[in-house]
């Protein structure tokens, strides 16, 4: 016995759209043919209220009475050329009454195909957003596949090379520092990924507090100069001490540790260069800026940047490591911490510098100033 076929998703998002441009087809359709009735029907009544001329023409030869002749054809009136017409008020009422069914028809018709056309660009903006999202999906998974290859497999050699080469000190020490790396860079991928699931499903728990800015930069920028040295970049921090944001402290070292690894990446791509991390109060906040001297990217896709699973080009013809979640991270910590992100560059090869900025006190509750 055959299963039945089932139709996924797409399919059906596709089906509706058919049906709906089918029903947007019908209500065309109607509105041209109602049009049509009113049209002929306004040249039926006209053509009778001219029969109505000729009868009672016909009429007053016989010797008829006016009274007479309107008893049999109301919609007549004298008129001295011819000696009778179609009534002036019959012939305006009728073209009333057909401009009143056009306008109706009009109304009736517009609102049911904009209500159509309006579902049919949802829907098509849904499967448009739908298939980008399946690429993306896609890059993501290759990008995965990359990230956690390339670790292991250097794991592997590391650990094969200990096994049976058993090298002395020295090497021993460069094998470890080389596993080392290979474990941070898989433990921030498998972070990257946790941390999207906690702020997506709403489960993460953030406690906002003062987070002194200058010295999470310059921590984290140690924690990173070993890295960045090997590569050739250069990390300066250039901000006053006891400069404080109101944000969570995990979210906040989230931010800035995604946002120098990225820049770190595109200047290590670049050859080396200089990556610079600046922090300055702003208003009623902490505005910090990391800038970096690296590969850059069209100034067109800066919004881009903060989606999910994107990253500039094709996925599987990639030049650098990345999954496409840091800097929607960021985006999407900032926003928890009302704050906002922001991406500019001037072009590839040109650097590009992303700004964060984190406000310095809560919002006030809105029933509070109405109070």
């Amino acid at each position: 016995m055959r299963r039945a076929r089932r139709f996924g998703p797409r399919a059906l998002e596709l089906f509706f759209l058919a049906l709906l441009a089918f029903s947007t087809a019908q209500v065309v359709w109607w509105i041209y043919d109602q049009n049509r009735l009113a049209e002929a029907d306004h040249d039926r009544v006209e053509a009778l209220y001219r029969t109505e001329v000729e009868l009672a023409r016909h009429r007053l030869t016989e010797g008829a009475t006016w009274e007479q002749v309107l008893a049999e054809a109301p919609h007549v009136e004298p008129d001295g050329a011819s000696g009778v017409r179609v009534s002036t008020a019959a012939l305006a009422e009728l073209e009333r009454e057909r401009l009143g069914r056009l306008r109706r028809y009009g109304w009736e018709g517009g609102f049911f195909l904009a209500v159509l056309l309006a579902s049919m660009v949802v829907l098509i903006r849904a499967l448009r957003d739908e298939a980008t999202l399946a690429r993306r999906q896609q890059n993501f998974a290759a990008a995965v596949t990359h990230e956690l290859k390339s670790p292991l497999a250097s794991l592997q050699l590391s650990v094969d090379t200990i096994r049976l080469r058993r090298p002395g000190p020295e090497r021993l020490d460069e094998l470890a520092a080389r596993m080392d790396a290979d474990l941070d860079r898989l433990e921030g991928m498998v972070s990257k990924i946790l941390d999207t699931a906690s702020v997506e499903s709403g489960n993460r728990r953030r406690e906002r507090e003062p987070v002194e800015i200058a010295a999470l930069a310059r921590a984290l920028a140690a924690e990173l100069a070993p890295r960045a040295a090997a590569a050739g970049v250069e990390i300066a921090v250039e901000a006053p001490s006891g400069l404080a944001a109101l944000a969570d402290p995990s979210g906040a070292r989230t931010v800035l540790r995604n946002l120098l690894e990225n820049a770190l990446r595109a200047t290590a791509a670049a050859g080396g260069g200089r990556v610079t991390v600046r922090a300055r109060p702003e208003g009623p906040g902490v505005r910090l800026e990391v800038e970096d001297t690296g590969v850059g990217f069209p100034p067109e896709e800066a919004s881009k940047l903060f989606l999910k699973f994107y990253r500039p080009g094709d996925e599987l013809r990639r030049s650098g490591p990345g999954t496409g979640l840091g800097l929607y991270l960021v985006d999407r910590l900032m926003r928890l911490d009302d704050g906002w992100a922001a991406a500019e560059s001037a072009g590839a090869g040109r650097g590009a510098r992303f700004t964060v900025a984190w406000p310095t006190r809560p919002a006030r509750d809105p029933a509070e100033e109405g109070a």
